[in-house]
């Protein structure tokens, strides 16, 4: 019998902040800020569908969030884990993999300089732009720059529009969601990491992958999956499902 294995984007899939949940819709607390606040939620559709992934399954969240920002997150998660939006991988021990050295820490080693730049250029427009630049480590190595509004639209547009003054290197890619902008390396990114998970967990007998995400970012990681899951109302079942039917 093949195990099942759902590699889970979390935020805006599984949770998601007070304002993005139904109105009137009963909640439950789900990750906090660092000052520990209440800052996500699930609702009651997303939490019975975790609690019978985490029953008949292993669930291994693929997100953005930084380690730091996971451990933040409400969510016992018992086998690896993917983070940095797929630059950082860890074992079920936190550790990482010897095969990560090898293949992921040269590739962002060669693009310190071209990420270090990145972030100094969209930080010269942050304040007149009204956003936030946050360089994100592992280690000593940054493994992306993100950007970030409070609100949707006009601000980030501000910011895109500096990355194509800029011009992005071939190295690089762009990551975009709502009010998040993310500049991640290449070969680093989610869709890599899931692959190479999936590898490693087919070491130990077959599985069948269920790839879960709510933006057009996620597609990557969830055409590596043998099956996808979106949520309603996401941003991939607004922007390609809308004109379907």
């Amino acid at each position: 019998m093949p195990r099942i294995v759902i590699f889970l984007d979390l935020d805006d899939t599984i949770l998601q902040t007070a304002p993005k949940c139904p109105p009137g819709e009963p909640v439950q607390p789900a990750a906090v800020d660092r000052a520990g606040q209440a800052l996500s939620f699930m609702t009651r559709a997303q939490r019975r569908l975790l609690e019978f992934w985490l029953e008949q399954g292993t669930v291994i969240p693929v997100t953005g969030r930084t380690d730091a920002a996971l451990a933040r997150v409400a969510i016992a998660f018992t086998s690896w884990r993917v983070t940095h939006h797929g630059a950082v991988i860890r074992q079920p021990d936190g550790a990482l993999p010897a095969w990560w050295h090898d293949q992921i820490r040269p590739l962002l080693m060669a693009a310190q300089p071209l990420l270090r730049e990145v972030a100094a250029h969209l930080s010269a427009g942050a304040v007149a732009g009204g956003y936030r630049v946050t360089c994100h480590l592992v280690d000593e190595w940054l493994t992306y720059v993100s950007v970030k509004a409070n609100e949707e639209g006009e601000v980030l547009a501000g910011a895109w529009a500096r990355l194509e003054e800029f011009g992005l290197p071939p190295e690089l890619a762009l990551h975009r969601n709502g009010a998040n902008l993310a500049v991640v390396v290449r070969g680093a990114q989610k869709h890599d990491a899931v692959r190479q998970v999936a590898m490693e967990l087919e070491r130990d007998g077959p599985i069948v992958t269920l790839g879960a995400g709510d933006s057009l970012t996620d597609i990557p990681f969830l055409r590596a999956c043998d099956f996808a899951l979106v949520p309603k109302n996401s941003q991939i079942q607004r922007e390609t499902w809308g004109g379907c039917f």
